[in-house]
């Protein structure tokens, strides 16, 4: 993948993304953010946040990490430990209905979140599970993150990883899609 050198604005860092990918450079961070809360608003919270049936003392504790956090604003103190991340343990459903929670703390810390935003983001199963219109509120986050906060990204070392991301939510095959027809031919 070839990429390019840009300049975000006027007098900040430059940021890279791949050569071709066009980004809307008008959203601003609360219309991102409704766009990402109107994506996910049909999301029921889930039962169960865990995955699998696991009843160990940890899974114990992140279910009840996770059953008490606020879906749309979440703490960074809670979430900001990589070695005790509960979101880490969240089924896809949860964390479908968690994310406008972690949009919100990435565009508000994006120093303090982005690397763990990317790593549970960059989860094909769970991009997998996406609809469109949510997989494309996502890029518009990864977008905007790369305009405004491309100084955050160098520091944290993440814009390959955001790239990466941007690129999986892009070539994602929607759920449930229907097989693709076959010409009487072959």
């Amino acid at each position: 993948m070839q990429w390019q050198l840009r300049a975000t604005r006027k007098g900040r860092k430059r940021a890279m993304w791949p050569a071709g990918v066009r980004i809307k450079q008008k959203m601003k961070k609360d219309e991102v953010m409704a766009e990402v809360q109107e994506a996910f608003s049909g999301i029921r919270r889930p039962a169960m946040f865990i995955r699998g049936t696991c009843r160990c003392e940890e899974c114990l504790e992140h279910e009840q990490t996770m059953q008490s956090l606020p879906a749309t604003d979440m703490p960074l103190d809670t979430l900001a430990n990589p070695g005790w991340d509960p979101i880490c343990f969240a089924s896809d459903e949860a964390f479908a209905y968690l994310l406008p929670g972690l949009v919100r703390l990435v565009l508000e810390h994006p120093d303090g979140y982005i690397r763990q935003f990317l790593f549970h983001l960059e989860n094909s199963d769970r991009i997998a599970g996406l609809d469109q219109q949510q997989r494309r509120s996502l890029r518009n986050v990864l977008d905007f993150l790369t305009l405004e906060h491309a100084d955050v990204l160098d520091s944290n070392l993440a814009v390959d990883e955001l790239n990466r991301t941007r690129e999986m939510l892009e070539l994602a095959t929607p759920p449930y899609s229907e097989p693709a027809a076959r010409s009487p031919q072959g």
